[in-house]
């Protein structure tokens, strides 16, 4: 599994020019689930995510008080979106090749079992919300930071 993680001030998903989803304070994720891919690696990537100590004490000292709350600390919110393409070798060729990435029908429930491991650990449902799987989505965010990190499950063990 691998999951890029962005700090949003706000963030949302557009389909066919319908908004599905949007966030204020929180995370916007990027979830890539692999052919090898678990429900162990799912719920191991969830409680990293929401442990993860990205948010500042107040925002009068941002520099002093950097990387201190978590996500659940802060109460925010996250929004997911499944991305197959993080899987992507374009090592031969200028076509990228997704055969590490998991097959739909198999991605799709491992990806509702991450979102409910989210919820569960953020303790709110309310608290995630998530794209629209398998669509063309349009997605727009605001950055803060900027916060970008990475997570893989080949380095959360």
């Amino acid at each position: 599994m691998r999951v890029i993680i962005q700090k949003v001030s706000q963030a949302s998903v557009t389909v066919d020019n319908n908004l599905i989803s949007q966030i204020k304070k929180g995370y916007f994720l990027l979830v890539g689930i692999s052919v090898n891919d678990t429900e162990v690696e799912l719920e191991r990537i969830a409680k990293k995510i929401c442990g993860l100590r990205l948010f500042e004490l107040n925002e009068d000292d941002i520099l002093t008080n950097l990387w201190k709350k978590s996500i659940k600390d802060v109460k925010g919110e996250i929004l997911s979106v499944s991305q197959f393409t993080l899987y992507a070798k374009t090592k031969k060729g200028t076509k990228p090749d997704f055969h590490r990435s998991q097959k739909s029908e198999i991605a799709q429930p491992l990806y509702e079992k991450f979102l409910a491991f989210l919820r569960k650990e953020l303790g709110n449902v309310d608290l995630v919300k998530d794209g629209q799987f398998g669509g063309m989505m349009s997605c727009a965010l605001t950055n803060e930071g900027p916060c970008t990190i990475i997570l893989d499950t080949d380095e959360t063990a």
